[in-house]
């Protein structure tokens, strides 16, 4: 979504027994470069600078960028609570920032799984926010209006952990690592994929799993820039391990969408980010296996995870990619190519790289090439990576770490409290 940064605001204060008074405020240097960092999704290096120099951010603007940094940094009840101070009325805000406060107030109730909070708030924004939103994002807005509604008379997520839990994954046939789930009725191997900002089901396993399907027609965005259609299915209750989880919600695709015929392959559920975030803290080990401890683990250093929307980040060597645990391969983006053109021209030639998933695969310009990482003080060097050389919908950052990259150390360690990542 892009924002017009306004260079000038009036900021009403209303002080007690006093008038309403209105002063000229623009916003300050500090605050333009903290939000466009934001804007970039570089969340690590806005937070650095609002640390750094928040004091001198004027009230408004100080809790505007505190209640998008909360939310970034995955704590929606403190972000909510800066968000009611602006839009209770007593700051003037102009259209641009009040509407990034709105769709992060519905992204709050997202990941507190409070579905009716997310409807009434993106209606809000649909009628408030009209004149200030373009074609396509009045489209995505409408697409995602229709989820929430389908949603706001659905219960809460919950989980319940019943102990230490260490658990084996299986690698299928296309070497994703795959976790059994069990219903009343079947036990199924679903993947565990980080990457996944819902957890996703096929039509046919929905239907074997007794879960609540509901008519949605949702249009969803696949890798390839296609779009297909979807609706949604509420799971009652399901164990993974010793871990009960109830009211979990699904995507539900045709069985076709998540089938690769060309390798006889059919792909029954994904196991995607508001499932594995609510566990806490997850560790995946270099033999697959997935840990969940009992006492979280304490972070060293600074916190490296963030979550954009629903997708994760992790900051590594001044940039921050997105990461998956259900790619096998790391794909850097064209905000990468952007930041080292010089290099890269030089040193590699175009051709075309294969992306593929949901919904089908397609190819694009890129490059093939070897980079470095600097991850926990060692050195990582990957050969043969997909750098693409233009956009593509739903990027983040400069790319998206897979398991080669993470392959290289015995353990991951993902905290979604601390907000971070270990590499061991």
């Amino acid at each position: 979504m892009k924002h017009r940064l306004i260079t000038s605001i009036a900021l009403v204060i209303l002080l007690p027994g006093a008038a309403l008074q209105t002063y000229a405020q623009p916003p300050s240097p500090q605050f333009q470069k903290i939000y466009g960092l934001i804007k970039e999704k570089n969340f690590f290096k806005a937070r650095e600078i609002y640390n750094t120099d928040s004091a001198q951010l004027s009230i408004p603007y100080r809790c505007f960028a505190d209640a998008v940094l909360q939310n970034a940094f995955n704590k929606p009840a403190a972000s909510d609570k800066k968000i009611d101070v602006l839009i209770a009325g007593k700051y003037a805000l102009p259209d641009s920032l009040r509407l990034k406060l709105f769709r992060i107030k519905e992204d709050n109730a997202i990941k507190q799984y409070d579905y009716a909070t997310a409807y009434t708030t993106l209606n809000t924004v649909l009628a408030d926010f009209k004149n200030q939103l373009t074609q396509e994002e009045m489209k995505d807005m409408q697409n995602s209006l229709k989820i929430w509604n389908a949603l706001k008379d659905q219960p809460k997520q919950t989980i319940t952990i019943n102990g230490y839990n260490e658990l084996k994954m299986h690698k299928d046939k296309a070497g994703l690592k795959n976790l059994q789930i069990t219903t009343s009725k079947d036990t199924l191997p679903f993947i565990f994929d980080t990457g996944a900002n819902i957890s996703t089901i096929t039509e046919s396993t929905a239907k074997r799993m007794e879960m609540i399907i509901i008519p949605a027609a949702i249009e969803v965005s696949t890798i390839t820039g296609n779009t297909v259609k979807a609706n949604l299915a509420v799971c009652k209750k399901f164990r993974l391990g010793n871990i009960d989880i109830e009211n979990a919600v699904f995507l539900v695709l045709k069985d076709k969408e998540l089938s690769f015929p060309q390798i006889s392959y059919q792909i029954h559920g994904i196991l995607g980010y508001p499932v594995i975030e609510a566990l806490k803290e997850v560790q995946l080990t270099i033999d697959d296996y997935l840990i969940i401890p009992l006492k979280e683990t304490a972070m060293t250093g600074n916190s490296n995870l963030a979550i954009d929307g629903l997708t994760p980040l992790i900051y590594i060597d001044d940039m921050n990619f997105t990461f998956d645990t259900g790619a096998d391969h790391t794909i850097l983006y064209a905000a990468f190519y952007r930041q080292n053109k010089t290099r890269i021209d030089k040193a590699y030639k175009l051709t075309k790289v294969s992306l593929g998933g949901a919904g089908g695969h397609t190819v694009l310009p890129g490059f093939k090439i070897s980079h470095s990482f600097t991850i926990n003080g060692k050195n990582v060097t990957i050969n043969d990576i997909s750098l693409l050389k233009d956009n593509i919908s739903n990027e983040a950052g400069h790319g998206n770490i897979g398991q080669d990259v993470i392959k290289q150390f015995g353990k991951m360690t993902i905290n979604f409290d601390q907000m971070f990542i270990k590499l061991d």
